[in-house]
């Protein structure tokens, strides 16, 4: 037995030696860095700045952890992705972390709650933020501007005024100070006059009736020069010490026309005589539509100037609307004329072009802005949305057509921008009927039935043989119109595909509602505008009262209606979007924001297509109050400059 034992003694220590080698501390993990994430953010390209914070938490350390879930979050929502960002937030654990944990916490559960329209829910967040102990400045600066975003939601301009007043001992800087200020001032005049004297009288802080009563003063004496400057003489005499004196008094007193203050005088320009008058009318139906459903007496006063065909002729006429006295020109319609303008005229008053161009904006005028439908634009969310679904592996098919290419191409470059990766690509023949080529070759089909042919050829005899589609592809990009999709999708589903989702844009969907045709669509996820997607609610409102005061039949162009609503509604709110940084409108024809070049940027609403008919994939969407943010129907109780 003695051997036994002295076996056994060098195992008891090896046993003891691999315990104190567990014991031993683990080396720390090496440096995380966040320069990717940071950069995205930097440059605005939130959704990737998001997906590289999500990562990054999976290895970080507690309190890094959250502190990265918190950004993601964070960026999430400056993408626009709602949905990803309310689910994510609820995976973040703070209970064990300092104070200020909890309050990026709530404030991201605040903004949430706003952007569904549960002001209320907002609020008691950000009270609950406000009463945790040893924050920063910078938190309890924010918590006043997200309550001050609440407030003017709810109806209540001189509660958010208040908000930013209480925000200013928090801010650092006579940059930010000033900013902040031109936020609560662009609040003031936009104000109704009658509204502003009400809120003068009753008023009690001499900081926000000081305010008041300059924003009155402008209102008062609006276009005479003389009044105004001894008006303004007069207010700083009895208001040395208030904080205006040093930064608005000076800068904003001769506001931007058509930005801040009350808008006169709009031009929309539009090529009504040219190839494009059915477009056109089109755009001019959905504002002038907009404008008829405006009861404010103190609306902006309307000239449309038709472009004609000719695009060389078009900075002319934009010269002539500036002369004319527009404050805003809205418009040209179309990438020629719009491109005519940029390369001849000088861009002196704020212009809302209908139409994406080769040149930066921001670069050309600090007046110049875009909006329009490019359909590169939609490729990009969808890449956003598959990858968002936890897809990785995309395969893309489109038509070999000018268009075709360039949806593949904004679509792959942002997919691969994302993480995700192309294993296959293929194009087809819009002229053809029969897609079974095209799909074969994306779906490896035909190595497999090569492969068939060979062994059949070496064994001498027919094989019994059923081909089959790779199994590497998540998700195909189907870049199409409905005609073609009708025939595209049926052949995917025999070729094997049936169960690999597909995602298409808004040119996939018609608009008329026609569930005999399009339910050889089952089952294509796609993204379109509210205007076409939701059909009850305030947009359904909305379309009734539009349709009554201007009538329009436009099934096949309704698209082009919408931007022309939101050309519209969008006027007042454009110098707020511009200055207020995660500032968006929500329209018609979706969520609106400014990217740093001066081009609206839109997200779309998704739906899928169940039986023929299109349903919606976010269903919260449709019941919250989504399309009533920063006033977004331009309806004349909220959202026009004041008289």
């Amino acid at each position: 037995m003695k051997p036994i034992r002295w076996l056994a003694i060098p195992i008891i220590c090896a046993a003891l030696l691999a315990g104190c080698e567990t014991a031993r501390v683990a080396p720390a993990p090496p440096p995380v860095s966040v320069d990717l994430a940071e950069k995205a953010e930097r440059s605005g390209d939130f959704l990737i700045a998001a997906r590289e914070y999500t990562r990054l938490a999976e290895i970080a350390l507690p309190a890094q952890k959250q502190d990265f879930q918190l950004r993601a979050v964070a960026n999430f929502l400056k993408a626009g992705q709602l949905r990803e960002a309310r689910s994510q937030i609820d995976l973040i654990n703070v209970a064990a972390l300092d104070s200020s944990f909890t309050a990026r916490k709530r404030i991201l559960q605040a903004r949430i709650y706003l952007t569904e329209g549960g002001f209320e829910k907002g609020i008691r967040q950000l009270d609950e933020a406000g009463r945790l102990r040893n924050l920063s400045p910078a938190l309890l600066s924010e918590i006043n501007s997200v309550r001050a975003q609440a407030e003017l939601a709810l109806d209540n301009p001189v509660g958010a005024v208040r908000n930013l007043i209480g925000r200013e001992q928090y801010i650092a800087g006579k940059e930010a100070v000033a900013e902040n200020q031109k936020q609560l001032w662009k609040i003031l005049v936009s104000m109704p006059r009658e509204r502003l004297k009400t809120e003068f009288n009753i008023a009690r802080d001499p900081v926000l009736s000081g305010w008041i009563e300059l924003a009155l003063i402008t209102a008062e004496n609006a276009g005479q020069v003389l009044p105004l400057q001894a008006a303004l003489d007069q207010w700083k005499i009895a208001h040395p010490t208030h904080p205006a004196n040093e930064t608005i008094f000076g800068t904003l007193m001769s506001p931007t026309p058509g930005i801040s203050g009350r808008i006169e005088r709009i031009a929309l320009l539009l090529p009504l005589s040219s190839g494009y008058s059915t477009a056109a009318q089109a755009v001019r139906d959905g504002f002038m539509g907009m404008d008829a459903a405006n009861t404010n007496p103190d609306k902006p006063r309307i000239r449309i100037y038709d472009t004609g065909p000719d695009p060389a002729k078009t900075p002319d006429i934009y010269a002539q609307a500036i002369d004319e006295g527009a404050q805003f020109v809205v418009g040209p319609l179309g990438r020629e004329t719009a491109e005519a303008i940029l390369k001849q005229a000088s861009i002196k008053v704020p212009t809302l072009m209908l139409n994406h161009t080769d040149t930066d904006p921001g670069t050309a005028s600090k007046y110049l802005f875009e909006f329009g439908l490019p359909p590169e634009q939609e490729a990009q969310q969808v890449a956003e949305r598959a990858y968002l679904d936890g897809h990785r592996q995309a395969a893309v098919l489109y038509p070999k057509t000018p268009w075709g290419e360039r949806m593949m191409t904004a679509w792959a470059n942002h997919w691969q921008r994302l993480g995700g990766s192309v294993v296959a690509s293929q194009s087809y023949n819009e002229q053809d009927v029969d897609y079974s080529d095209p799909i074969k070759r994306l779906l490896n089909i035909v190595q497999s039935e090569a492969r068939k042919g060979l062994i059949e050829k070496i064994a001498g005899q027919k094989l019994q043989f059923d081909s089959r589609a790779r199994q590497d592809i998540d998700y195909i990009f189907l870049a199409t119109d409905a005609k073609h999709g009708r025939l595209i999708k049926p052949q995917l589903n025999f070729y094997h595909a049936a169960r690999v989702p597909v995602y298409s844009t808004s040119h996939i969907f018609t608009g008329a509602g026609d569930p005999v045709q399009d339910v050889d669509l089952d089952g294509i996820v796609f993204g379109d505008m509210p205007w076409m997607l939701v059909g009850d609610g305030r947009i359904q409102e909305l379309r009734q009262k539009v349709q009554q005061n201007w009538p329009f039949v436009h099934s096949d162009l309704d698209r082009l209606y919408a931007l022309g609503m939101d050309s519209y509604a969008i006027l007042p709110h454009l110098g707020r979007i511009n200055t207020e940084p995660g500032a968006r409108f929500s329209g018609v024809t979706s969520g609106l924001s400014l990217d740093r070049s001066g081009r609206l940027q839109r997200q779309l609403l998704w739906a899928r297509f169940n039986r023929g008919v299109p349903k919606l994939v976010d269903t919260f969407l449709k019941h919250k109050g989504q399309f009533e943010v920063e006033n977004g129907t331009g309806l004349p109780d909220k959202s026009q400059p004041r008289s």
